[in-house]
């Protein structure tokens, strides 16, 4: 009966398990936009491209609340159902999803239609998901370093009609001031934050108390009217998306307290605030308010939601008695532009991070780190005036930021708040290369690393500089004097491989232009140094793991290997590919020379003694073609190009046992050969008088266009009387070699023949010169016998010796002639 009953167990198990796949599927559709039911509505996310959607609400729900808590699974995510989302691109993503409540019971039980949820990528998994369910509708964002995307509503108060778009297609909509002013401390010591632990072994969860204005509850995209559940609804949906980030890259999870509705206003006349527009009151505000209501012992970090005054907050505040000083506020405080780049960036100083920008607002020097505006999370991406390097700020951390928030995290912020295992381990980088090389000035290099996961996780690599000074341009280290240190290269998106070129492909391809647009992952932020100084760098590794990612790091200041990683910038002269460097063109299957400027890269201190040569076809994005493996550093060198047609070739010379190289400025082209065949010139056979009777001359084709026609060949002009010339093999196949042979060879004097020999295959024709040379040789000496001089072939036109010995003491003198006859 037992064996019966979970036999019965199994199988129904395996029916929810049918259903809930076939559901999955069933969620969304598409919709044109034309066609949806609130195309009039009121609009607050409107990204630049999007995909419009229906839901089927009712199935959604009733999945999304059959899903298991993520306790259930003990770590194991990859058992737990599976759903599938609409990318913006046309495509579908499926993961592995459960319930991830960011809220405390009892505050759970004062909204039921409230729920969130966390997933892991499938088909993409590096991608992590954070989803929730409200009265306002179906809100997910998946991180990913493909390209993070989103679905919101498509209008206010719609729960039908969506739109799934990209980040990178959804700019700021209104500007942003972060009141942080520079950490004092940090100003009078440029001394290097404390080097922080990896983390994601251990999940800290603080208890966060988020209080609104009445302007915010009632702020586009909020609207909440006089319902509660709406405005509250929008402090979880922003919420939700901080934790989404905080989980993955610094393991911190924030949970609303039980009574958090008691500090959600609706109604901006009877708020307990003054200060929605003036951050400097509304941070007292904040901690005045939240501790009267919930209670200083009741939550661990507080903040408060506004429609004005910008960002304000104390720094390292989580465990004290300014707990709740922080506040963000925004005309449109909803999106991402606002959970992530606003919100994310308070609570981020909350936790100890600085600004990390170089180019605009208050940092530390010691953690102006980040070109310009900057790219991550603590950074001014999008609001930093010309010194914008893209729009909106990319979901990461600056290493800078993870070490402060880390120490943090490790030090007073562990004073407060619990702590849980997250079943994760730390990825173990492999030890640096290359550390200590020394470049030329003006010339790209790459950074290479590997790691692996003791988990099997999927790993993505980020290269990060770590130099810092005062405030500056982003473009300063194009002028800044020899031995600076000034900030060169943007904190790019982490990949999926442990290589990054500095500047990116993109700016090399684009020929490094002087001032390009800011734009999300574009050109802007990358200089190479014009004078000699050292730069310094860090790996960074994730495993971009839902519920609690793993973060480790080498080199300068890393968490696993802290040493010192140092890229010197040396000498006068950048090293520099001169040809091919575009506008040529070139049939496939020939030799070409490639040439470079050494500029003493072969000595000390870049000490590269040779070379690799490699092709590209697409315009320089990769590089698959080893031209030569191996090749003297001495700056020429013939490579053969494959025959491979394109317009967009590009030749690179990169540096064995150093990190340098130099490509063509621009594409040159590859063309297919015409189809028919040539001789290879310089056919020559060489005889010493007295030839032999026969000299033979090595005479080679080649075949171009896959020619394969037979080539007739016949000595044409410049055949000696007395010899002929003849050819083995004849036919000669194209591509191979014949024998051309001078028959009679031993009858002609000293001297160059030089025959034209005639090739013809089909309507093909072709010529060229065999030349055979028969030289004076060596002169004979003739030695008499007894009685008279023997007989010695001497050739014509050479000098011979002749000796006798005479006897007989009438002998005064000798005479030869030259015998003419026969005898």
């Amino acid at each position: 009966m037992k064996k019966i009953y979970t036999s019965l167990l199994f199988i129904a198990f395996s029916l929810l398990s049918f259903i809930n796949a076939r559901a999955q599927n069933d969620f969304f559709a598409d919709v044109s936009a034309g066609k949806l039911s609130t195309v009039n509505a009121k609009r607050v996310i409107v990204p630049q491209k999007f995909r419009t959607l229906g839901l089927n609400n009712e199935a959604m729900k009733n999945f999304l609340w059959s899903l298991p808590a993520e306790k259930t699974f003990l770590y194991r995510f990859n058992q737990a159902p599976v759903i599938e989302l609409p990318m913006p691109d046309g495509r579908s993503a499926r993961f592995h999803i459960w319930e991830s409540s960011i809220q405390e019971p009892g505050l759970e039980a004062k909204f039921p239609e409230i729920k969130t949820f966390a997933g892991q990528g499938i088909d993409d998994p590096y991608a992590t998901l954070r989803l929730d369910y409200t009265p306002n509708g179906f809100h997910a964002q998946v991180l990913t370093v493909q390209g993070s995307y989103y679905i919101d509503p498509y209008a206010r108060g719609t729960i039908s009609d969506y739109i799934s778009y990209f980040r990178s297609d959804y700019a700021k909509a209104n500007s942003f001031l972060c009141e942080v002013p520079d950490d004092p401390t940090s100003l009078a010591n440029r001394n290097p934050t404390p080097e922080a632990a990896c983390r994601g072994t251990e999940m800290r969860i603080y208890r966060v108390a988020v209080a609104c204005t009445g302007e915010y509850a009632q702020a586009p995209g909020v609207a909440a009217g006089t319902n509660p559940a709406t405005l509250h609804a929008a402090i979880v949906t922003t919420m939700n998306r901080v934790v989404g980030v905080y989980e993955r890259d610094i393991t911190v999870r924030l949970v609303l307290i039980a009574n958090n509705n008691l500090i959600e206003y609706l109604d901006a006349a009877n708020d307990p605030f003054n200060g929605n527009n003036n951050a400097n009151v509304l941070i007292n505000e904040s901690q005045a308010v939240i501790d009267a209501n919930i209670g200083a012992a009741n939550y661990d970090i507080g903040h408060t939601f506004s429609t004005g005054g910008g960002g304000l907050a104390q720094l390292n505040s989580p465990c004290g008695t300014s707990k709740a000083r922080g506040i963000t506020g925004s005309p449109q405080p909803t999106g991402d532009a606002y959970d992530i780049d606003y919100v994310a960036h308070e609570m981020g100083h909350q936790l100890g991070g600085n600004h990390t920008m170089a180019g605009c607002g208050s940092s530390p020097n010691s953690t102006k780190l980040e070109v310009g505006s900057g790219t991550s999370i603590q950074a001014y991406a999008g609001i930093c005036a010309a010194e914008n390097i893209q729009p909106n700020s990319d979901p990461f951390f600056h290493s800078k930021s993870f070490d402060e928030i880390s120490n943090f995290l490790a030090g007073f912020g562990a004073t407060c708040g619990t702590t849980a295992p997250t079943g994760n381990n730390i990825p173990i980088i492999d030890p640096l290369t290359s550390n200590g090389s020394t470049i030329p000035i003006n010339t790209p290099f790459t950074l290479s690393g590997t790691a692996s996961d003791p988990d099997g996780d999927p790993l993505i690599y980020s290269w990060e500089q770590q130099d810092f000074t005062g405030a500056v341009t982003w473009n300063a280290g194009a002028t800044a004097p020899a031995g600076n240190t000034v900030p060169l290269f943007k904190m790019r998106l982490p990949k999926t491989t442990g290589v990054r070129t500095f500047p990116d492909p993109a700016v090399i391809n684009a020929n490094f232009p002087a001032n390009p647009p800011s734009a999300m992952n574009g050109l802007k932020g990358e200089t190479l140094s014009p004078v000699a100084r050292p730069m310094t760098f860090r790996l960074i590794v994730r495993d971009s793991k839902a519920a609690g990612g793993g973060v480790a790091s080498s080199g300068s200041g890393g968490c696993q290997s802290g040493g010192v990683y140092t890229i010197t910038v040396g000498g006068t002269a950048p090293f520099l590919l001169t040809a091919p460097n575009g506008g040529e063109s070139f049939p496939g299957n020939t030799s070409q020379n490639v040439t470079w400027n050494v500029v003493g890269t072969n000595a000390a201190p870049f000490n590269v003694t040779n070379v690799k040569i490699s092709l590209s076809t697409d315009g320089g994005l990769t590089y698959p073609t080893v031209l030569l493996a191996s090749t003297a550093n001495d700056g020429t060198e013939a490579v053969t190009l494959p025959n491979t047609p394109t317009t967009t070739a590009k030749v690179k010379v990169e540096a064995i046992g150093n990190v340098f190289f130099d490509v063509s400025n621009a594409n040159f082209s590859i063309t297919i050969p015409v189809s028919g065949f040539a001789f290879t010139p310089g056919a020559t056979a060489t005889a010493a008088c007295p030839s032999p009777a026969t000299i033979a001359a090595s005479l080679a084709t080649t075949a171009t266009g896959g020619f394969n026609t037979p080539i007739v060949l016949t000595a044409t002009a410049g055949v000696p009387a007395g010899t002929t010339v003849t050819f083995a093999p004849n036919p000669l196949t194209p591509g191979s070699a014949t024998f051309a042979t001078l028959n009679n060879a031993n009858t002609l004097a000293n001297g160059t023949y030089n025959v034209t020999v005639q090739g013809v295959a089909g309507s093909s024709t072709q010529t060229t010169t065999v030349s055979f040379i028969v030289s004076a040789g060596t002169a004979p000496t003739i030695t008499a016998g007894a009685n008279q001089p023997q007989n010695v072939i001497v050739c014509a036109g050479s000098t011979a010796n002749f000796s006798v010995t005479a006897t007989g003491a009438a002998v005064t003198g000798y005479q030869w002639q030259v015998n003419t006859g026969t005898g």
